[in-house]
């Protein structure tokens, strides 16, 4: 699945904040890493696992990457991983911080809808990158509602059902 969610509901209430990252690390090996971060909601100590390989179809980029959102934050990363970063097991990634990116799961009706009104590729694309049922769910109501082809129907359906697969 990636990291745990302690992560995830870090990057959504810093993103959700209009927060700016400080620094960004990723881990450079093909094995899991674990690092250690702080968590800003107990100010405790978190280990988060970084595993996953880029490239490959199904990790996200916040699977292999850890962005960090406070000076406190980042100088505590530092200290706490300075043996996996004198290693080299994780790295700085410079990637543009300052655009990160929504997850293709935030995507609004209207998004949705462009989406819908574009040819089966474009549709199949964007059903090929999502992650999670609840975006799915919403295309295919939008799909019916906008009377769309059987074949695009069929196609969302078929995603939705692998998804609610891999969920239980």
């Amino acid at each position: 699945m990636g990291l745990n969610a302690t992560y995830y509901d870090v990057v959504a209430k810093a993103r959700a904040e209009g927060a700016e990252p400080i620094a960004r690390y990723k881990k450079a090996i093909v094995g899991q890493v674990c690092v250690s971060i702080i968590d800003p909601f107990t100010g405790a100590p978190v280990d988060i696992i970084l595993k996953g390989k880029e490239g490959i179809q199904g990790v996200l980029e916040d699977d292999i990457t850890v962005t960090l959102w406070t000076e406190m934050a980042h100088d505590y990363f530092r200290r706490a991983n300075q043996v996996l970063l004198q290693a080299g097991y994780i790295t700085p990634f410079n990637k543009e911080i300052a655009s990160i990116p929504a997850s293709v799961n935030e995507v609004s009706d209207e998004e949705l809808v462009e989406i819908l009104e574009q040819k089966f590729f474009t549709m199949k694309s964007f059903l090929d990158k999502v992650t999670s049922p609840i975006p799915v769910m919403s295309l295919l109501r939008l799909a019916e509602d906008m009377n769309r082809p059987v074949g695009t129907i069929n196609a969302i359906k078929e995603k939705l059902s692998e998804l609610q697969a891999e969920q239980e």
